[in-house]
């Protein structure tokens, strides 16, 4: 691939820091003569362009230096997308390795578990038991399954989606997550502008968040789902009512395998920041936007490229 032309160091800084400069040397030839002091017109010049070439040096390091910043700054962001990188090939062999050690014995050991269950009377401790080991072994088997899904490479299929499309299909099953809690979910209304994406994958996201959402509120809470355009980008906003994100796990929210719940596997976020990712768009936590009182709860924002 072929990078992009470097662009010329911008000089308005530098162009500013010598206009200055020269204004700094009239003003002192001014108060010179406010003084009574009789300067010639050749060192006046003198003095008011070296003041310029001065300036022009000092706003010339400014940009240089700033410039310097910024790329300092893109090459720490190129390092850290770069381990990151490394990181999800390590969960891919990782993940190789768990499907081909642990899935067959897990089926075996399942199978075997679900047909000592059928052969114990109820209320024993033996069918208890028996019971057990088939939920745990379910579990471990959606671990493995969850880590698989999240190691495997994303190649999303490029066609026009609506987002707002996306958001009234998955709206039944959350609406089915929320019936437990007695939950509300308020999808606005939007037609939206269309993007190009994978609407499966885009699906995966839009429900991801909504159920994120709903296990994070309380009974009685609210989600709200909203489509909008901003600039030239899509955005999906989920925000709930519930507890919201405290201020020292925020900047570990899409980190893969962590969490803050009692069950699941801490891939949740991180697999929809890296769908989000694979469309060219990014997902951020917005603080203080949540539904409850004083922004209280949680917002999730997804910010898609619009379709060109």
């Amino acid at each position: 691939m072929s990078s992009a032309p470097t662009s010329p160091p911008s000089t308005r800084r530098a162009w500013f820091g010598a206009v200055l400069g020269f204004g700094a040397g009239l003003f002192d030839f001014l108060l010179l003569r406010l003084a009574g002091v009789d300067v010639s017109a050749f060192v006046v010049g003198f003095f008011a362009v070296t003041f310029a070439g001065f300036g022009y040096a000092i706003g010339l390091l400014l940009e240089t230096r700033d410039r310097l910043r910024a790329s300092a700054a893109a090459l720490a962001a190129s390092h850290r997308r770069a381990a990151h990188s490394e990181k999800l090939a390590a969960i891919g062999r990782l993940a190789a390795g768990v499907a081909h050690e642990v899935r067959n014995p897990l089926g075996v050991i399942r199978s075997s578990a679900a047909l000592v269950l059928e052969d114990m009377p109820e209320g024993t401790d033996n069918h208890q038991a028996a019971r057990f080991i088939v939920e745990e072994v379910d579990r471990l088997n959606a671990v493995v399954t969850a880590l698989l899904d999240y190691a495997r490479p994303l190649a999303p299929r490029r066609e026009e989606v609506e987002l707002a499309g996306l958001v009234t299909a998955v709206e039944p099953l959350v609406r089915e997550a929320l019936r437990p809690k007695r939950g509300r979910l308020d999808a606005a209304e939007s037609d939206g502008p269309a993007l190009r994406g994978d609407p499966d994958l885009l699906a995966q996201l839009v429900y991801g968040l909504a159920l994120n959402a709903a296990q994070a509120i309380g009974d009685g809470g609210r989600i709200e789902l909203r489509v909008r355009r901003r600039g030239e980008a899509v955005e999906l906003l989920v925000r709930d009512d519930g507890p919201g994100v405290a201020p020292e796990h925020a900047a570990r929210m899409f980190e893969p395998f962590f969490t803050t719940k009692k069950t699941g596997t801490g891939l949740g976020l991180a697999t929809a920041a890296r769908i989000a990712e694979a469309h060219g768009g990014a997902l951020e936590l917005i603080p203080g936007g949540g539904l409850g009182p004083d922004g209280r709860g949680a917002c999730f924002c997804v910010r898609l490229p619009e379709a060109a």
